[in-house]
């Protein structure tokens, strides 16, 4: 598949289809899915296409992407701190034992988004149709990722940060159910592990932004530092699918968002739908990614959670 989809005739082939050109080709349909009839996009575009992704989510740029196509539904992973020692002789005693190694089911949850362009501006050789597609997808499938992200509940969907169970530990629980206090934040930073707290991150919303940046200390200086937009040293991140204050809310979370893995088990894949809207002078594109989440280390992140009386 990835010599396929890795030569010029590929390209050339997948994007003239994608102007609504009729392609008869062995370069496509030796890679066409036989579910949606869709092909992959060309690696060339699979590079604009991640970068582009990125660019739209706060999350997929903090965490690890692993790219695992060719694996079964099943991974392993490992947390390993390791120690460096000075000595004149090497110790591998203990070092060979697997309890550090975790087993994770890994599933290829299906994401689709449709978009319509009109098939004067599909057809016009002019008009930069790849750009166009990427950019629309990354935006549309960069806000449906990213609330899956940090809400998903696992079924059907990746299993968000802020999942009951497999999600982030509760670092805070604060006092007020509609307020939240200078000390409650310091208690919150120093719930993380100091080992994750060294590459930490602050995620929350701009309501709740909004708070934290009132609050001071009992000298009178503020919690945020808008200088460079950090709280303890730490980089803030707005994210819009965090929860909003509110009772028993999860609306602030704090650690290294590294220990969250996408898995991304098959390019992005679009399909047209040329005779469905060919009468109104438009051509559809179905796009399909097929991926997965997970927090890996649960106590690497932690989140404030308001009381819920």
């Amino acid at each position: 598949l990835i010599t396929m989809i890795n030569s010029t005739a590929y390209y050339n082939d997948f994007w003239n289809e994608m102007r609504g050109m009729e392609v008869i080709s062995d370069s496509l349909s030796n890679v066409r899915e036989s579910k949606t009839n869709a092909c992959p996009l060309p690696e060339e575009s699979e590079k604009k296409y991640m970068a582009a992704l990125k660019k739209e989510s706060v999350v997929r740029q903090l965490a690890t992407v692993v790219n695992a196509t060719k694996s079964d539904s099943r991974l392993w992973t490992f947390d390993y701190t390791g120690q460096a020692e000075w000595s004149d002789i090497v110790n591998l005693e203990g070092l060979d034992t697997e309890e550090d190694f975790q087993r994770f089911d890994i599933q290829a949850h299906r994401l689709s988004e449709f978009i319509k362009l009109g098939l004067e501006f599909a057809a016009d050789q002019s008009f930069a149709i790849e750009d166009y597609l990427i950019g629309k997808m990354a935006r549309c499938f960069g806000t449906s990722e990213e609330l899956a992200f940090v809400n998903g509940t696992g079924e059907n969907q990746p299993i968000g940060i802020l999942h009951d169970t497999e999600g982030a530990e509760t670092g805070v629980t604060t006092e007020n159910a509609s307020s939240i206090s200078y000390d409650e934040i310091i208690k919150l930073y120093l719930s993380v592990d100091k080992k994750y707290r060294k590459h930490g991150t602050w995620l929350m919303n701009d309501e709740t932004a909004l708070v934290l940046r009132t609050l001071k200390d009992s000298a009178g200086n503020y919690l945020w530092k808008d200088i460079n937009e950090t709280i303890f040293s730490k980089p803030v991140q707005i994210v819009d699918s965090m929860p909003s204050i509110g009772k028993g809310q999860k609306v602030i979370a704090f650690g290294d968002f590294s220990n969250y893995w996408l898995v991304q088990r098959f390019p992005m894949t679009i399909r047209t739908l040329r005779e469905l809207f060919a009468v109104r002078g438009q051509v559809g594109y179905l796009g399909c990614e097929y991926l997965d989440g997970k927090l890996i280390r649960k106590d690497a992140v932690k989140v404030l959670q308001m009381a819920a009386d």
